[in-house]
């Protein structure tokens, strides 16, 4: 029996946030897809399943697999494979898997596929699409025209071009895990991730016992109740951070997150360390973000209408 990580969902309003800094503009033609956006800010996509549909799948950088609704896959008459066990950020659940001859995303293609499933109504859409279709491409989360755009990584040669109002980070990792790990969090390290199916933006423990340490003052704000797909519970604490710097290239300022026993921290292998995931809440802040993950970079790309005060800094 396997066992996949389930994303959390919040449903208390939405924190305010401020980001900062910028993404780069393409090298060749990427594939424009017209994205929706659902009550909290996620970027949703047409999938074609068995040459079916659309059908809209929010995109997930932060989830190792493709999640399908029971529904679709009812809708389908798709058959059922083994049964897994699907891990939400409280409890976990079993769960069917079913079988899928192909299903496409814009250019991309996966081909004979076993994907978990679950009702609709948990996943409020009619899936996920994770890093299991992202890894290996690069993905522009394109806000400002409610765009995804898909292409080839970037050609190494010109992965020193930087444009103004554009932050660039480095990151590392595999499987599409791409970590930042030059992270400082109100001066404590720490290795931060983009999820941007996550709503609002998360740290954990190990982060909290850190800013505690550093500041005797430091507190949590209030709590945040969160549901996780699979129906499971949690309270989060929320606190506010003074600043965020990702590298010299980026800084976010007076940022709110929420703290919690995330099973995401899990999955990245970052229980035990300092960590920040950067959601919905920060990354909407941008005109476009883009991972790229062949090259294993970040770019950050500042809205033009956005405020001088929002760019503390940024890549030279």
């Amino acid at each position: 029996m396997a066992s996949i990580l389930a994303k959390a969902q919040t449903v208390a309003p939405p924190l305010d946030s401020v980001g900062s800094a910028g993404t780069a503009a393409p090298e060749q033609e990427p594939t424009p897809i017209n994205a929706a956006t659902d009550a909290a800010s996620h970027l949703m996509v047409a999938v074609h399943i068995n040459g079916k549909g659309p059908y809209h799948f929010i995109v997930d950088t932060g989830a190792d697999r493709t999640i399908l609704a029971s529904e679709v896959a009812a809708e389908l008459g798709l058959a059922h494979g083994e049964e897994v066990m699907l891990k939400g950020v409280v409890r976990a659940v079993l769960t069917e898997t079913v079988s899928i001859r192909t299903m496409t995303f814009g250019t991309i293609t996966k081909r004979q596929l076993m994907v978990p499933t679950l009702s609709r109504s948990l996943l409020d859409a009619d899936g996920y699409l994770g890093l299991d279709f992202l890894d290996g491409h690069r993905v522009t989360f394109d806000f400002h025209n409610h765009q995804l755009l898909v292409s080839e990584p970037r050609a190494r040669f010109s992965a020193n071009w930087v444009r103004e109002n554009e932050a660039r980070i480095r990151a590392s990792g595999s499987s599409g895990h791409l970590q930042a790990l030059d992270c400082m969090v109100d001066g404590a390290p720490a290795t931060a991730f983009i999820d941007s199916g996550a709503e609002v933006s998360a740290a954990n423990e190990p982060l909290l016992t850190a800013l505690a340490r550093r500041n005797p003052f430091f507190g949590e704000r209030d709590s945040i109740r969160l549901i996780d797909i699979t129906g499971g519970e949690i309270l989060g604490k929320v606190a506010t951070v003074n600043k965020i710097r990702l590298t010299s290239a980026l800084t976010f300022t007076d940022c709110p997150l929420v703290i919690a026993d995330f099973l995401v921290f899990d999955a990245w292998g970052l229980r035990q360390r300092p960590a920040l995931l950067i959601g919905m809440n920060l990354l909407r802040q941008f005109e476009r973000v883009s991972i790229d993950y062949g090259l294993q970079e970040i770019r950050f790309d500042l809205a033009a209408d956005r405020s001088p005060p929002t760019l503390i800094t940024k890549a030279g």
